[in-house]
């Protein structure tokens, strides 16, 4: 496998995907596959020195994000709105957050019997989420192919139906075995 380092101040997304498609076409072009080569973006960390002129690395915090700037005084009659989970603004979430996720869908299911994806966004407070669409159809995918759902319609008429078991608030009484009497 080929690794292509390319340490250099920031990149935009698209900067870094022209620069990686131009790498991996170049290598590509010297009979390496493509599907064999990674091309690792970093920052640049340390000071270089460059034919007589030393360019010194500026010392750069660990968040990567510039820093949020404070709030807006609220007038005092405005209640505060609930802070926004941090998977709600990343551009990916993790297996942990999309468990979470699923989890919460499936609750809003067996209590409503049945969603569109507009109605779960509403309830699971994902309105405002340019990747939640993509991100429950797989979500709903999931859960037709494990048979817990049912689907009817098509594109903006779809529903989802709970066909798997409705949750219940008492767990169900523990079985109690006893030992059969061989006399008897």
């Amino acid at each position: 496998m080929a690794v292509v380092i390319v340490q250099s101040p920031s990149l935009s997304a698209d900067q870094k995907r022209r620069v990686g498609e131009r790498i991996i076409t170049a290598l590509q072009n010297e009979d390496i596959a493509p599907g064999s080569v990674v091309v690792l973006f970093r920052p640049e960390r340390g000071d270089i020195y460059l034919d007589g002129l030393l360019v010194e690395a500026q010392a750069r915090p660990q968040a990567a994000l510039p820093p949020a700037p404070a709030p807006a005084p609220r007038p005092a009659a405005v209640e505060p709105q609930a802070e926004v989970p941090a998977f709600k603004s990343k551009a990916r979430r993790n297996k942990g957050e999309l468990e979470d996720l699923k989890q919460n869908l499936v609750l809003e299911l067996q209590k409503a019997g049945s969603l569109s994806s507009f109605e779960a966004q509403e309830a699971l407070g994902l309105k405002d989420c340019d990747w939640a669409p993509a991100t429950l159809r797989r979500l709903f995918t999931e859960l037709e192919e494990a048979k817990l759902i049912g689907k009817t319609g098509q594109k903006r008429g779809t529903r989802y139906q709970w066909k798997g078991i409705a949750s219940t608030q008492a767990p169900a009484p523990a079985v109690k075995l006893v030992k059969a009497d061989p006399e008897e």
